[in-house]
């Protein structure tokens, strides 16, 4: 073999050589790769998909509690008060009329009606529809509240009302009148709502077996005539029907703590003429 052919073997040797030790090294690498990659897979917390298909890892160490290891907060004392009196507003009704100023509570379960009552109304039975007492014509009925029906069941109930109107225009002597027959007037009665001073007359009649108690009275304030009125009909002395008899004066005093909510204020049409 020539000196020339001897080098080129040499060569070729030497680029085998180094082309196997390259080959080697990807591999190696390849392998250091992957080792590196399972330990840092193993390490990693596991990851819980959101809602949207992404992917947000949970922190190392999370303990997932049971429904029964959940921790319920306590009810604050405050928490509980604020309950209270949520469940306190919610068992009465609220009525208000921004034209008149006026304002009151019902009690929750109880019938409000706003405006005049209908032709059908239980009233008075055969004393006849609850009435205003305005001494001039131009009052008009703003709400009245009233039971339900089947309400004093197995008693001689008949009905019960409070009932509030107003008469705008009226003057202040012709407010502190009422159309309440001599006959059927009781003692004068005064009562203060909302710091206003009512003055009135209980009133009394009686038909067919049919007896009716109750309060008018009138305040004149705001260039307007303010009547509430409330009372108890029932159908007389216990009959052979065994009907029990309802204590009329308790229940005129549970109609009159109605008084305690009523507000007056400047009708609407005030307070939008003054700040014209």
């Amino acid at each position: 073999m020539s000196e020339k052919q001897g080098h080129e073997c040499e060569e070729r040797e030497l680029t085998r050589t180094v082309s196997m030790n390259s080959a080697l090294a990807a591999i190696s690498c390849a392998a250091l790769l992957y080792a590196v990659s399972w330990v840092m897979g193993c390490s990693t917390a596991p990851t819980a998909k959101t809602g949207r298909g992404k992917k947000i890892s949970e922190p190392a160490g999370l303990v997932h509690l049971s429904e029964e290891d959940k921790i319920v907060p306590a009810i604050s004392g405050r928490k509980l008060t604020v309950e209270k009196m949520a469940q306190r507003a919610a068992i009465s009704l609220q009525y208000s009329n921004e034209e008149y100023g006026v304002a009151f509570d019902a009690p929750k379960g109880y019938l409000l009606r706003e405006g005049e009552l209908p032709e059908m109304d239980r009233g008075l039975g055969y004393l006849g529809p609850i009435p205003m007492h305005f001494a001039a014509p131009g009052g008009i009925r703003l709400a009245t509240v009233e039971p339900p029906q089947g309400l004093h069941l197995g008693t001689n109930f008949v009905n019960e009302f409070f009932t509030v109107s107003a008469h705008y225009g009226s003057a202040e002597a012709v407010c502190s009148d009422f159309n309440i027959p001599a006959e059927s007037r009781g003692s004068p009665v005064t009562r203060t709502v909302d710091g206003i001073q009512f003055h009135g007359f209980a009133e009394h009649s009686a038909v067919s077996m049919h007896q009716y108690n109750g309060i008018y009275l009138h305040a004149f304030t705001n260039d307007t005539c303010y009547e509430i009125g409330y009372g108890v009909a029932s159908a007389g002395a216990v009959s052979s029907d065994g009907l029990k008899p309802i204590n009329q004066d308790n229940l005129l005093r549970k109609l009159e703590k109605l008084l305690d909510s009523v507000r007056i204020n400047q009708p609407d049409f005030e307070r939008t003429t003054s700040t014209d």
